[in-house]
C-alpha cells in the first residue's frame, strides 16, 4: 500500500532509529526463545520505561530478567548474541519462578514496581512443551 522512496536520504537514519528504539524487543525475543527451563523473559529498566513512553534519558543498555531455572551459560550466551546484534550492552538477571511470584527478593520488588515489558512467556495452551510466544503475538 505504501512504499518508501528509496532515494530519500532519511530512510536509512529513520530505519536505524526505529531499530534502536523498538528493535530490542524483537531481538531479545529471538535470542532468548530457546532457553530451557525458563518461564518468561522480560525487559526492565530505562529501555522499558522509554518503550512505555515514560520520560527520561535514552537507554544505554538493556536489562533482561529471565524467570525460571535456565543455565547461566545459556542465558549469557543469549545475552551475548543479542548484544552483538543490538550494539548495546545486554545485562541478564536470572530469578527462579517462585521468587518472581513471591516477590520477596529486593530486585524482583523493584522490577515489579517499575516499568517492565514481557517479551516471552509460556503458551498457556502448551506449558508442558515449554512453547514460547511473543507477548504481542
Amino acid at each position: 500500500m505504501i512504499r518508501a522512496n528509496a532515494d530519500n536520504r532519511l530512510i536509512e537514519p529513520l530505519a536505524e532509529l526505529l531499530f534502536l528504539s523498538w528493535g530490542p524487543r524483537q531481538v531479545i525475543a529471538e535470542e532468548f526463545a530457546g532457553l530451557d527451563d525458563a518461564e518468561r523473559v522480560l525487559i526492565f529498566g530505562s529501555w522499558a520505561a522509554r518503550y512505555l513512553q515514560r520520560q527520561g534519558p535514552p537507554p544505554h543498555d538493556l536489562d533482561v530478567l529471565v524467570v525460571g531455572r535456565p543455565t547461566r551459560r545459556d542465558v549469557y550466551d543469549a545475552a551475548d548474541r543479542a548484544q552483538q546484534r543490538l550494539g548495546m550492552p545486554v545485562n541478564p538477571v536470572i530469578r527462579p519462578a517462585e521468587v518472581w511470584r513471591d516477590a520477596g527478593d529486593p530486585l524482583v520488588q523493584q522490577i515489579q514496581s517499575g516499568p517492565f515489558v514481557v517479551v516471552l512467556s509460556p503458551d498457556d495452551a502448551d506449558k508442558s512443551a515449554n512453547a514460547w510466544r511473543r507477548d504481542d503475538a
